[in-house]
């Protein structure tokens, strides 16, 4: 009989469940007699109050200017019972669906992209007294909150300072392992060479080109950025991700319809886009700045979408795999540094050279095998 891998997560932008791929794909990929089942319990639970807490409350935040941003977040380190309260309340209907579910599921282990999923998830087996394997992955390269003590028997994360901050929020060490970065299979299999990449997106090989992405939600800044790209480099192409943001796609087609601005909103073939591209910029999220990592790319961070994005920024910064550009005239400076010496671009390389080519995601498929066969 087939063992059941339960792998639940929010569509709270694309990193998340770009993570379940990449655990999905290697789980398959090893041939064991496996039965594998995505969850996002906001949408299958038909839950009001998981999606207005875990995905609309966090377009909101992206939407918000920083100072409301930072005390929002700011009440996690001050009063840390108030927003596990609150989290308990938004949870409450969800962990009585999420009993049903495992009721009638039954599986064998549960990997979970997010903390509010492993939360939930643990509360449900709890209660009804199932003894099922519960592992969670930090999605972020440092940082984290009260809430991510969640409850798994196991967290996953990237990085020794993800390691060192999860116990700073009274994980014990011994529930902590280390995998190497986790991208998904299309960032490695069937790797396509820079030249390759720009025929099949009609781009001329000598051309300088930027991706510019704004995450998922396709929120931030846009237009400075793009004009002073236009400034720097008049005959370089940018390649701008809009995410799910349909207005914001089409005033970037209808305002640079004529200049060397290539729109793309959300799309599952990211890959080609940065195998395309000389440099990234944009919003560090967890997933992208993981991307950038992988593929050895220079990344010009221009945006931090929330206050647990910015332990990305530092992690990017101080392993010197890119830069941080607090204003559009702060990415100008940037970009006129790569236009005078392309050496710069070089160096962030070598120190990516160092990066570890094993996908994390192959490291935990691994380790779920090894538990449940």
């Amino acid at each position: 009989m087939s063992k059941k891998v339960l792998i639940p997560y929010f569509l709270a932008g694309s990193g998340h469940f770009a993570i379940a791929q990449a655990i999905e794909y290697y789980l398959r990929e090893s041939g064991k007699d496996l039965e594998i089942r995505f969850l996002e319990p906001g949408e299958e639970f038909k839950d009001k109050r998981l999606n207005d807490f875990f995905k609309q409350a966090w377009k909101l935040i992206l939407k918000m200017r920083k100072a409301p941003r930072e005390i929002l977040f700011g009440i996690d380190k001050a009063v840390p019972s108030l927003s596990s309260f609150i989290n308990e309340q938004y949870l409450r209907t969800a962990i009585f669906k999420g009993m049903g579910f495992l009721a009638g599921y039954r599986p064998d282990l549960i990997i979970s992209t997010h903390w509010g999923c492993t939360q939930l998830f643990n509360e449900a087996r709890k209660k009804m007294e199932m003894d099922i394997p519960l592992f969670s992955v930090f999605t972020e390269l440092a940082g984290g909150h009260k809430l991510i003590n969640c409850g798994a028997d196991l967290y996953f994360v990237m990085t020794d300072e993800a390691l060192e901050d999860l116990m700073r929020f009274d994980i014990p060490k011994e529930k902590i392992k280390r995998v190497n970065f986790i991208v998904r299979p299309q960032f490695e299999c069937n790797k396509l060479s820079r030249k390759e990449a720009r025929d099949r997106l009609n781009l001329p090989d000598s051309a300088f080109v930027l991706l510019f992405s704004m995450g998922g939600e396709g929120i931030g800044p846009a237009f400075q950025y793009i004009n002073r790209f236009l400034q720097i480099f008049p005959e370089g192409k940018m390649l701008s991700l809009t995410g799910r943001n349909e207005k914001l796609t089409n005033e970037i087609k209808k305002k640079y319809q004529d200049e060397g601005i290539s729109v793309f909103p959300y799309r599952d073939d990211v890959e080609v886009l940065v195998a395309a591209s000389d440099v990234l910029a944009g919003k560090c999220g967890g997933s992208f700045s993981t991307e950038a990592i992988k593929t050895r790319s220079p990344f010009i961070i221009t945006q931090i979408g929330a206050p647990n994005e910015r332990p990305n920024m530092k992690y990017i910064i101080k392993h010197n795999y890119g830069w941080y550009t607090s204003s559009p005239r702060k990415f100008a400076r940037i970009l006129e540094q790569i236009h005078s010496d392309r050496s710069c671009l070089e160096s962030v390389k070598r120190n990516l050279d160092n990066v570890p080519e094993e996908n994390g995601a192959s490291e935990i498929a691994s380790y779920i095998i090894s538990i449940i066969l």
